[in-house]
């Protein structure tokens, strides 16, 4: 679930932003989540207490009260993963979005294509990588990349072993490893590839994953996965 807040208190704003974000993630075909807030003190009442964390914050900076930009800051304070554009309709505020890490800033009236282009830029970069996409049966099953241990050819199936399970779809290895992000999975045989966040060990034939699966690693592979795997060492 993608959730954004939306943080404007002009009425006639809000509700066109509301339905351009609407149009804009149903095109996209995820499941959302709108939460609307008429100030920044409204927004602070319900995410200082915890009760709510977002993806994307749109923010319009010129607010009565606490402004957008002062807003920022302070959920910098505790979250500097959500991802945040500003509306305003003045152009000398955009400078002051480096210092809360923004995204962006549009100018109002909101342009629909490009919050668009945004809203995919945010999205990819959060959850495109970090998650698996398989079919099974008529179903598809959306993965966390975190949870994967390792992937394995067998016949014309892939076996993924995740963390508390075992799940398989059709289709082929290279397919499936291309979808994942490349600075924590890598090929390490013919038939396998593994998750180097979840490898406890790199041995010289296999490496052994924090559940305890031995995972062969071919003398062809081992290269490139002592690399990623001494990469993630150092980012842990």
């Amino acid at each position: 679930m993608y959730k954004i807040a939306l943080c404007e208190n002009e009425e006639v704003f809000a509700v066109a932003q509301q339905e351009i974000c609407r149009g804009i993630f149903d095109k996209m075909n995820i499941e959302y989540e709108i939460s609307a807030f008429q100030s920044a003190e409204e927004f602070l009442d319900v995410f200082n207490i915890g009760q709510a964390r977002f993806d994307l914050l749109i923010l319009d900076i010129m607010m009565d009260g606490m402004d957008g930009m002062e807003l920022a800051r302070k959920i910098r304070e505790s979250d500097k993963n959500a991802t945040i554009i500003f509306l305003t309709s003045n152009r000398d505020y955009a400078l002051q979005g480096y210092d809360v890490n923004a995204l962006h800033y549009l100018m109002k009236p909101l342009d629909a294509t490009a919050l668009e282009r945004l809203i995919k830029v945010a999205y990819n970069e959060k959850f495109v990588e970090n998650f698996l996409v398989i079919k099974m049966g008529t179903q598809h099953l959306r993965i966390p990349a975190d949870d994967i241990i390792c992937l394995e050819t067998t016949g014309r199936r892939v076996e993924i072993t995740l963390l508390d399970q075992t799940v398989a779809c059709s289709g082929k290895l290279s397919d499936l490893l291309s979808e994942l992000p490349k600075d924590r999975f890598v090929r390490c045989h013919q038939a396998f590839a593994l998750n180097v966040k979840n490898i406890r060990e790199l041995g010289k034939q296999e490496a052994t994953a924090v559940n305890g699966k031995k995972i062969p690693v071919s003398r062809t592979f081992m290269s490139d996965t002592k690399k990623v795997f001494v990469r993630q060492l150092g980012n842990d």
